[in-house]
């Protein structure tokens, strides 16, 4: 392989690298607010599991992860 081709190949491996945590942080965002509007759009009549799960998870910042995950309301 030709240095040139290899300085090419090193180029795009650190712009990968570097976008990585910028794709990550973006989708721990819109967990985040998934999960808030979850929270938000939740029947509060008999308040249930997924009420308390969503309402925890906007509040202590584990919502970019629970935001992805679909919690049945009764």
């Amino acid at each position: 392989m030709t240095i040139k081709k290899q300085r090419m190949k090193n180029k795009v491996g650190v712009f990968i690298l570097a976008l990585l945590p910028i794709i990550i942080g973006a989708m721990l965002l819109f967990g985040y607010f998934r999960c808030v509007y979850k929270m938000i759009t939740c029947n509060w009549e008999p308040v249930g599991k997924a009420e308390i799960v969503y309402t925890i998870g906007t509040f202590t910042g584990l919502g970019a992860i629970i935001g992805y995950i679909p919690i049945e309301d009764k």
